[in-house]
């Protein structure tokens, strides 16, 4: 009895020392990393690169950086949107590592050859797990969970891709919004106001064509290293004020003077996934925009059953046909602004 107690002693010691032990190595390897065999390096950013056009959709370079930014992992792969890289698992892509990289150099690289990346988005971000093999037969492995943030190589798109305006719809908002296609846009750099700014079609109301009228619409293009931004304002007869937002990597399709430009919202309404497109198509001249036209597409609700139809859509326009040019931006008062948090998701965002 005296020898199974002591034994059961030297057992409990053992687990423990293995518990400590393991919990010492669980603490020393960072949340968010990237092994190469044995050297880990810390994640501590990531970005989605967009190259551009490609079969099937955009070149997307997911790289995940260590504080240096001088060791990192890329991934090149074809994503439908060229905002983001849907949640899926990728084994066909082309992978690399790089270590030591600084103004064109590194100290050491490797091609990633097999393996996979699981991706996940979710409403804090993405999820990323990985488990390859490079050609040297090193073990790459990583983690990583967070935001992404995304830069482009240019704005032009050759035209509009079909998930920003799906297939299904297509032929029905072309007759009410022009659709321009090209890569030789107009400069949109300016700041307009499209007023009066009208509703002209809604395709889930009883009456889908009625008219209703709504306040001006402010906007601004200001382009930053080849990126152009889109500033919005409008006011909101709800909360007596009036309400900023601000889109970065604005894409543009289009030639000479005639422009069709968009981006896309991600959030989250009730707790399910939403994305809705924005769309402006018109002519740049002079006096502003003219023709100006607005489309609101609503591309998906994940079935949340208080909202409306996936698809569902409607159509703006400046009334009196030009969106003139306004000052708006240096003119603004900050005192009866406020800002759409990142959170924020205004469906029908007028």
């Amino acid at each position: 009895m005296k020898s199974f107690a002591l034994n059961l002693v030297k057992t409990s010691v053992l687990v423990t020392v293995i518990i400590f032990f393991a919990s010492c190595i669980n603490r020393n390897k960072p949340e968010n990393y990237f092994t190469i065999n044995d050297a880990t390096y810390e994640i501590k950013s990531g970005t989605i690169i967009n190259n551009g056009e490609c079969d099937n959709g955009f070149n997307l370079d997911l790289r995940l950086y260590d504080e240096s930014k001088e060791n990192f992992l890329s991934f090149i792969i074809v994503s439908p949107q060229a905002e983001n890289i849907p949640s899926s698992t990728y084994t066909n892509f082309e992978g690399s590592w790089a270590l030591g990289y600084k103004d064109g150099n590194y100290s050491s690289i490797g091609n990633i050859s097999t393996g996979k990346v699981i991706i996940d988005r979710s409403s804090d971000g993405y999820s990323i797990e990985i488990e390859c093999i490079d050609q040297y037969s090193n073990e790459i492995k990583g983690k990583y969970k967070g935001k992404l943030s995304a830069t482009d190589e240019n704005n032009l798109v050759k035209k509009l891709p079909e998930y920003v305006l799906p297939n299904e719809i297509y032929d029905e908002v072309i007759k009410l919004i022009p659709v321009y296609s090209g890569t030789t846009p107009p400069d949109m750099k300016g700041e307009y106001i499209s007023a009066p700014h009208a509703l002209i079609y809604e395709s889930y109301g009883e009456k889908p064509d009625s008219l209703q009228f709504y306040s001006d619409r402010y906007m601004g293009f200001i382009y930053t290293n080849k990126q152009m931004n889109f500033y919005g304002k409008q006011y909101d007869s709800l909360k007596r004020e009036y309400i900023e937002e601000i889109q970065y990597n604005v894409k543009i399709t289009g030639s000479n003077d005639q422009f069709t430009c968009y981006y896309v919202v991600d959030g989250y309404v009730q707790g399910y996934y939403s994305q809705q497109a924005f769309i402006f198509s018109g002519k740049k001249t002079d006096a502003g925009l003219e023709d100006f036209h607005t489309a609101v597409v609503l591309l998906e609700t994940s079935g949340n059953p208080n909202m409306y139809e996936k698809h569902s859509y409607r159509v703006l326009k400046d009334y009196d046909g030009l969106a003139e040019k306004n000052n708006w931006l240096s003119g603004r008062g900050a005192a009866t602004t406020s800002t759409r948090g990142n959170n924020a998701f205004d469906i029908w965002m007028k």
